[in-house]
């Protein structure tokens, strides 16, 4: 089968340090490539893919200091890939931000099937209301959400749910914990930083905490500079940054737990799948795709208050780091996600013109 993979072009791909979507569709490509599929992916020129690439931008977006709001880096993107969609047997758009919304009407001037895969909570109509008028708007185009979880905010025409996926040879088994407990993702306050670190103060627990700061969002810097910077001592609260993927796995692999007490409904939940494949339990609030990562009581612990993770953060040790490397190797394998996919792709091919149909029918 001949694939278009349209990735995001604000980082590297595979990414240098964080990245969850740039890791998911570096694994996609990879494992396309090795299962016999002549794929292409359109993205940054720097990317080191198995297949082949067209470049779209010289750099990531990121690398190049441009807004996160920038429309015409990723307009000219799309524009690359879908002038060579006669090219493929369907292109395969990994939407990743509201930028990415112009695939969806641009889709439909060309006979090459799209499928389009959705990275992030979904809009309502009192969340982002401007975004879920524009998706509900293509809602008979074909979709993969990325958890069951995921569907909930918005029906469209989902062909399928594909989770994420991880390389578990990448990850390095540790089968002993050292005394301390991770954060990891970037500082926002919707993934739970502040109350990370509070659940490590009350229980005592020395805390690592791994992540950026977007210096590029004001919020998130006023959120840094005022909760999250005060509390942390060098001591037993420890801020690490970003680092190395290799060096994120090393100390994620060590620690006892990590904790997620996210205060948002979060589509998939990347660090909670890296964490179980190193061996490590993962805590977390009991929101979004978490039920569908983590096995309550066996591969970590599923709370609803700080309190509750706290009294949890006790007992973790009792947990089989085994049973979280079983977890990921079983459910959550690239194996897994491209068998996933190529049903999807089947499926969008067979009946795209049965989709155009019905999508003309609601514009």
């Amino acid at each position: 089968m001949k694939i278009g993979v349209i990735g995001p072009i604000w980082l590297n791909i595979p990414p240098n340090g964080y990245g969850g979507t740039e890791e998911v569709v570096y694994n996609l490509v990879n494992g396309l490539a090795d299962k016999g599929h002549d794929v292409t992916l359109f993205g940054p020129k720097t990317s080191k893919v198995k297949g082949k690439l067209f470049p779209t931008v010289d750099l990531p977006l990121r690398e190049q200091s441009v807004e996160w709001t920038n429309v015409n880096y990723n307009l000219n993107h799309y524009l690359d890939a879908f002038s060579r969609a006669t090219e493929f047997d369907i292109l395969h758009m990994h939407v990743n931000k509201s930028q990415d919304y112009f695939t969806l009407p641009l889709s439909l001037y060309f006979k090459t099937p799209v499928l389009f895969t959705l990275h992030f909570k979904l809009p309502t109509k009192d969340y982002y209301k401007d975004r879920y008028l524009v998706l509900n708007r293509f809602r008979a185009l074909p979709f993969t959400s990325i958890s069951d979880s995921q569907r909930e905010d918005l029906k469209l025409n989902y062909v399928a749910t594909v989770y994420n996926s991880l390389q578990s040879e990448k990850f390095k088994f540790g089968k002993n914990s050292e005394d301390y407990f991770v954060w990891l993702g970037k500082i926002k306050r919707v993934k739970g930083t502040k109350e990370a670190i509070l659940a490590a103060k009350a229980a005592n627990a020395k805390l690592l905490v791994l992540g950026p700061v977007d210096r590029g969002v004001p919020e998130v810097v006023e959120y840094y500079e005022k909760e999250i910077k005060p509390l942390i001592d060098g001591k037993q609260i420890i801020e690490v940054g970003e680092v190395s993927s290799e060096k994120r796995n090393e100390i994620l692999g060590k620690a006892k737990a990590m904790l997620n007490p996210i205060s948002w409904e979060e589509p998939f939940g990347l660090v909670m799948a890296e964490s179980q494949a190193v061996g490590t339990p993962v805590i977390s609030f009991k929101r979004g795709a978490a039920p569908e990562l983590i096995i309550d009581g066996k591969t970590g612990f599923l709370v609803e208050t700080v309190d509750e993770m706290v009294e949890k953060m006790k007992i973790v040790g009792n947990l089989k780091r085994e049973d979280c490397r079983k977890n990921i190797e079983e459910n959550f394998s690239v194996q897994k996600m491209i068998e996933g996919y190529e049903k999807a792709y089947a499926k969008t091919i067979e009946n795209w013109d049965n989709y155009v149909g019905e999508e003309k029918k609601i514009l």
